[in-house]
């Protein structure tokens, strides 16, 4: 009897996360050159992902850096972070913004011990004010923040940020997950301890595994401080066993780690720094089109991350209408504030032609052009 398979419609992401995939990803994914975690094959791709992901980052010194993988998502990754840090004492959230919020009741529920620091959500974080508020604090010993509050398409000022919990005597955890491989982050120059980033976003791999960033000297401390009140998200444990076998704990899908190292190897072979210029002028261009169409950038040009983009619909038509419309098109579309109907979002971190573009603009022009709607 012949194998019955449910219909699907490819259609083109232009989401921030899962994204569109390069070949050679998929490629991997369906034919690791490995079948099992403890093979050396498993070791010698596990380190060669470790070296390319330092090197796609910018590190300058990354022998002072350890890469560690964990079976998790962005969320997940960053809750092992918090857990980590809350070994040190007590830490703030600086929050402003969905994924700010997010980690606030991550710690809360953990039961960390935290303060929040909250600022508006539609502009880039004061660091002036937080330098202030920082002042008034005696007992903090780490901080955590989104460097690109996606939901918002804002990006924070990372370097000013951390050389400012720097000052105040602070470690620095930061949520990279929307950041890193889309744009430079200088996090060396943040003064950086824990950069949390995925392979599901700008690296343009496949969802499943949450990378940490941390400095050696971070473990040590984290090590030192630690309380063994953490089994499967324990960051140090795995850490650890991670840098003595170069393979985790516990099992971790031998094809998860393949489409990195085809993700690694793209990257390596297009540089990073033309992905990240692609990522930009795509939504640029695409920006420009709909502000053709009368259709509303929510966020102005300078506190963009130019990763995503966030816009507000004409009158008459919601998001549900939107994506119904866009999916008949070929292409799949996001909500932008998910308590808002009336925004949507773009984004360009996935694996997109000029033909994509192209396009998705067309797309647009049929469902948003005023003279089609006016018909209609």
């Amino acid at each position: 009897m012949p194998l019955r398979t449910t219909p699907r419609a490819r259609l083109t992401l232009f989401t921030p996360g899962p994204v569109e995939i390069p070949t050679i990803v998929n490629d991997y994914l369906i034919d690791p050159p490995c079948n099992y975690h403890r093979q050396d094959g498993f070791k010698d791709m596990f380190a060669a992902n470790q070296r390319d992901v330092k090197a796609l980052l910018g590190l300058e010194r990354p022998g002072d850096v350890d890469v560690t993988f964990l079976l998790a998502s962005g969320t997940g990754t960053n809750e092992a972070c918090l857990r980590a840090l809350a070994a040190l004492g007590k830490g703030v959230i600086i929050e402003n913004g969905f994924f700010g919020q997010r980690l606030a009741e991550q710690a809360r529920r953990g039961d960390i011990d935290h303060l929040v620091y909250r600022a508006p959500h539609d502009v880039p974080l004061d660091v002036a004010r937080l330098d202030e508020f920082l002042a008034t604090q005696r007992d903090l010993r780490w901080a955590y923040v989104v460097t690109h509050e996606t939901r918002a398409t804002l990006r924070n000022p990372l370097v000013g940020i951390g050389q400012t919990c720097k000052r105040h005597g602070l470690r620095v955890g930061a949520d990279c997950v929307s950041s890193a491989f889309a744009y430079p982050l200088e996090l060396e120059a943040a003064g950086v301890d824990l950069a949390v980033a995925t392979t599901s976003k700008a690296l343009m791999s496949v969802p499943g595994l949450g990378i940490v960033l941390a400095r050696k000297d971070m473990m040590d401390e984290l090590r030192a401080a630690a309380k063994g009140d953490t089994y499967y998200l324990d960051l140090v444990g795995e850490h650890d066993k991670q840098e003595k076998e170069l393979a985790p704990r516990f099992g971790q899908p031998v094809q998860l780690h393949a489409a990195v190292r085809g993700a690694c190897l793209h990257l390596r072979s297009i540089g990073i720094d033309a992905h990240m210029h692609r990522i930009r002028v795509q939504l640029e261009d695409i920006t420009r089109h709909l502000e053709g169409l009368g259709v509303t950038a929510m966020l102005a040009p300078e506190h963009r991350g130019w990763v995503a983009g966030n816009f507000l619909l004409p009158p008459g038509m919601l998001y549900p209408e939107l994506t119904r419309l866009m999916a008949d098109e070929g292409f799949y579309i996001l909500y932008g504030a998910i308590e808002d109907p009336r925004q949507f979002q773009v984004c360009t971190m996935g694996d997109l032609s000029a033909a994509d573009v192209d396009g998705l603009k067309t797309a647009f022009t049929r469902v948003l052009g005023r003279d089609v709607r006016a018909v209609a």
